[in-house]
């Protein structure tokens, strides 16, 4: 009986050395490096690769879109596990960008998260679990429901059996909304606030959900 396929994600900048601990400490039948530039047939790392016999492909992303970039290397991931590997997700090489990335997509997976740049760290393996899973649904609803940003003077005159000032308490300490001064005093979603609601979004839209 055949054994378990092992897939091996990993991120890449200019330097070959990016890969190398990772290839030689991770097992893998196919590796797919995740670069934020273009790779030709004759690049320094792919004629590495076919030297030594390694099945691999390249996944191009735009890391200045960490939640599109994050979707597309979970989907090169979920296509292996749903043909029953494994998958380990290296994030030492490329710009923080890019392993914030691979992060997410590791995270949302279950994948085994991994990085070299000082000694080896392993993280633990965690359960598959998205934004959506991540975050309590009643919180995900306000965060979904709502038009941003809000006026505090707004919330201010909601009465005590109103829900919403509580929620944005706890959002606030969740660090997804945040108090800005403009012209007016507003709550405004933090840079992780939009990241979670851009998220919902998108894979409600894969998913073809209709919550």
């Amino acid at each position: 009986m055949e054994g378990r396929k092992d897939l091996l994600v990993s991120t890449i900048g200019m330097e070959i050395g990016d890969i190398i601990a990772g290839i030689r400490s991770l097992p893998h039948d196919n590796l797919v490096l995740v670069t934020d530039a273009a790779m030709d047939e004759n690049a320094s790392t792919l004629a590495f690769l076919r030297r030594l016999g390694i099945r691999h492909e390249v996944l191009l992303v735009d890391p200045s879109d960490i939640t599109g970039s994050a979707l597309l290397i979970e989907r090169k991931v979920q296509d292996h596990l749903d043909k029953g590997w494994r998958a380990r997700v290296d994030i030492t090489g490329g710009r923080k960008l890019l392993s914030d990335a691979a992060m997410l997509a590791a995270l949302s997976t279950g994948s085994e998260i991994c990085c070299f740049e000082m000694g080896a760290r392993r993280f633990p393996l965690l359960t598959a679990m998205g934004v959506r899973e991540a975050l309590p649904k009643d919180l995900a609803e306000v965060l979904r429901s709502h038009e941003w940003p809000m006026l505090l003077g707004d919330i201010q005159g909601k009465g005590n059996d109103n829900p919403l000032p509580v929620m944005l308490r706890r959002l606030k300490q969740m660090d997804l909304v945040q108090l800005e001064e403009r012209t007016v005093p507003m709550i405004c979603l933090t840079k992780r606030g939009k990241a979670c609601l851009d998220w919902m979004k998108r894979t409600k839209e894969l998913s073809g959900s209709s919550e």
